[in-house]
């Protein structure tokens, strides 16, 4: 293919990219990312019109102007895989210091014309760098869900830091017998690779960018958007999971189901926006008291449920136990008020109701009514059959659990 056919098609196919990316993002909502790779794509574009305006020379990159625009869009689209990725400013100064580099070298071998091609050759080398560092970044931090993606651009990328190596090396062949005809076809592998690199790097773009939107989509369909604990639908598919899990391996799981005393008289007081902030203060307090494998979810109103894998009644009792001072003893600031509030809980195990979830739930909520009834702010351990007060374990219970239960 004639060259100055392929530096047309790069010419519409990265405008095209750019406006393609740009849309997507308007659409499913801007990024940073979107933007950076736009511009990215324009800057590529800009650098292949300077090409068209030139004489060709075989195996040279003719311009300092175009030169210098190749490798600003190449640190401007390692910024928008980073920003996607988000490893923000990642290797943000070494592509600035590679783009110091070509543009000065570029504009002095300009300025001071030599009949050998150091230009091609500066330029190619910091090419090859800058598209190596975006391919490592891709392969790197390319996460659950986007790997694919990644992996895709990134190795499209690492093909064409290896096109820049072809050049470099038929560079450093200057003055030998058939330089210009290796020249003249290395330049046409290079722009077709700049073509299928640049679709490569947009499709990538747009797969990892919908992967990532899927996911967030998944994580917010699981989460409670006030207190950024699980939500019931979330909650029941992990303690169904985990309930099979227990069965299999003969395991212990417990259940505790909590709610908190006066809420009602907190939202009537203080208007519901106190409630929040007290529904908001308490859930963290409880993932910070809580191990990684714990699982917690808001039931509805103030009722939290807390899932407690390879964890026993008395463990489960002492546990509970603790969250219980946790919360009493927290004092919550909202505007100019001080609010303090308590929790009631019940507490149910698989070596009392078996890997039944349904009857370990209606179990620990039957234990929890028994706290609310009988005075609040209490812990209470539902026995088989019925619902029933459990002594408080003991301070040498309690440190030898916290000790088994550290994080």
């Amino acid at each position: 293919m004639h060259i100055h056919t392929l530096l047309v098609l790069n010419v519409l196919l990265f405008v095209l990219y750019a406006g393609v990316v740009s849309i997507s993002a308007k659409i499913f909502g801007g990024s940073k990312a979107a933007v950076w790779f736009a511009v990215a794509n324009l800057t590529w574009a800009a650098a292949m019109l300077c090409r068209l305006g030139t004489d060709h020379i075989a195996g040279t990159i003719s311009g300092a102007g175009s030169a210098a625009l190749m490798v600003a869009g190449l640190v401007v689209l390692h910024r928008s895989f980073a920003e996607l990725l988000d490893r923000g400013k990642l290797l943000w100064r070494l592509q600035g210091v590679l783009l110091l580099i070509a543009a000065a070298g570029s504009f002095c071998f300009a300025h001071w014309p030599t009949a050998y091609p150091a230009e091609s050759l500066l330029v190619a080398s910091v090419l090859g760098v800058q598209t190596a560092l975006i391919a490592s970044t891709l392969f790197s931090f390319s996460g659950e869900g986007v790997q694919a993606a990644g992996w895709f651009t990134g190795m499209a990328l690492a093909m064409y830091a290896v096109v820049q190596l072809m050049r470099v090396a038929v560079t450093l062949r200057y003055g030998t017998p058939g330089y210009m005809e290796a020249a003249k076809n290395i330049e046409q592998v290079w722009l077709l690779a700049t073509l299928l690199s640049g679709s490569a790097s947009a499709f990538g773009f747009l797969l990892i960018a919908a992967g990532k939107l899927r996911l967030d989509l998944l994580w917010r369909a699981q989460i409670d958007e006030l207190t950024g604990v699980l939500n019931r639908w979330a909650f029941k598919r992990i303690a169904v999971k985990e309930t099979f899990r227990s069965m299999r391996l003969r395991g212990r799981l417990a259940v505790v189901m909590m709610d908190l005393d006066g809420m009602k008289r907190v939202n009537d007081q203080l208007g519901h926006s106190a409630g929040d902030a007290v529904l908001q203060a308490v859930s963290a307090c409880l993932q910070e008291a809580l191990r990684d494998r714990d699982s917690i979810a808001r039931m509805g109103g103030d009722e939290f449920c807390i899932l407690l894998p390879d964890t026993e009644m008395q463990e489960a009792m002492v546990v509970a136990e603790r969250l219980r001072t946790e919360v009493e003893k927290m004092t919550i600031k909202h505007q100019s008020e001080t609010i303090q509030v308590k929790a009631s809980f019940g507490v149910s195990s698989s070596d009392r109701y078996g890997w039944n979830w349904q009857k370990l739930v209606d179990a620990s909520d039957g234990a929890l009514y028994e706290a609310k009834r009988s005075g609040h702010n209490k812990v209470v351990a539902a026995a088989a059959g019925t619902a029933a007060s459990d002594p408080a374990p003991d301070l040498p219970m309690q440190a030898a659990v916290s000790e088994r239960r550290k994080r």
